[in-house]
């Protein structure tokens, strides 16, 4: 455990720079400065924000707050979220982990991924997800019960490539100790609100910080209370759940997506469409299926 400022953890130099030689070397830096100058105004956005005081014993229905998302604010919301994911620790372990397989398969004799490889890969990335996520729908989860930890990875299934970004992505990043921000985009969700908040209760926050200790690697960050770390979390890389898929995490992300301020006869309503759960229930489908075939 080391206690420091939070710009003292999770430096990695030159980490943007490519480095081919000559006038080939180039860095992609400076397209991170718009997301690292707002991200202090954008956390005191999200104090703004407003939650239902329901209770977590309470129907989900009256625990889900609509809030307002003004075009300006959705694309800040874009821009920060695109570039803490397309940063991370886990997508560069992610190109690097298929970047070293390729030049195996290649034969070459040093399959190892310099940062230069790494960079050249992680490139498009910012613009390709900041891109994406202009579409879908957000929420912010507040907690005032129990602290979200943070580590240097978190569950999403966005691929690390510009390719393949379809439907059903999802990203959960705790980025405060009080709040988590949620991207999804599945196959259908009402078009509005395109925000809402929910206000997490203590086992609720528990479930979110072990899921954050299986994608994490070799760093957590909290502020007062200090997790038990998780068998997960000490092997020491970074772990994912079969594609991606939680029991408990995606039918809050079903609710989450397909709340619907205008319901039936005008309420406000929760349409009983399950896109999260039902994909994850058709990929174990596939693969019974593919294990018939075998």
């Amino acid at each position: 455990m080391h206690r420091a400022p939070p710009g003292a953890f999770g430096a990695i130099t030159n980490a943007h720079h490519i480095k081919t030689g000559g006038h080939w070397d180039s860095t992609f830096e400076p397209i991170f400065n718009e997301p690292d100058s707002e991200m202090a105004a954008f956390v005191q956005w999200l104090g703004t924000l407003e939650t239902s005081l329901a209770s977590p014993d309470q129907p989900m229905i009256e625990r889900i707050l609509p809030q307002p998302l003004p075009d300006e604010r959705a694309t800040q919301t874009t821009r920060v979220t695109a570039s803490l994911l397309a940063r991370s620790p886990s997508i560069r372990a992610s190109i690097k982990q298929t970047t070293e397989y390729y030049r195996r398969r290649f034969g070459l004799a040093d399959p190892i991924a310099d940062k230069t490889l790494i960079a050249a890969n992680q490139r498009g990335l910012y613009d390709a997800y900041r891109k994406r996520m202009m579409r879908g729908r957000w929420a912010v989860l507040f907690s005032d019960e129990r602290e979200f930890i943070a580590g240097d990875g978190f569950l999403h299934n966005f691929p690390a490539s510009r390719d393949a970004l379809n439907a059903g992505l999802k990203l959960v990043l705790p980025i405060l100790p009080t709040a988590t921000i949620v991207y999804m985009s599945p196959m259908q969700y009402p078009t509005e609100p395109r925000l809402v908040t929910l206000r997490l209760g203590a086992e609720e926050v528990d479930r979110l910080n072990a899921i954050t200790q299986v994608y994490a690697s070799e760093f957590l960050f909290y502020r007062d209370e200090k997790p038990e770390l998780s068998d997960a979390f000490q092997c020491g890389e970074h772990r994912q759940f079969q594609y991606h898929g939680h029991h408990w995490l995606d039918p809050l992300l079903d609710k989450l997506s397909q709340y619907n301020r205008w319901g039936k006869d005008g309420a406000a309503g929760i349409s009983s469409r399950r896109p999260y759960s039902e994909s994850l229930e058709g990929n174990r489908w596939l693969d019974r299926f593919v294990t018939r075939g075998d």
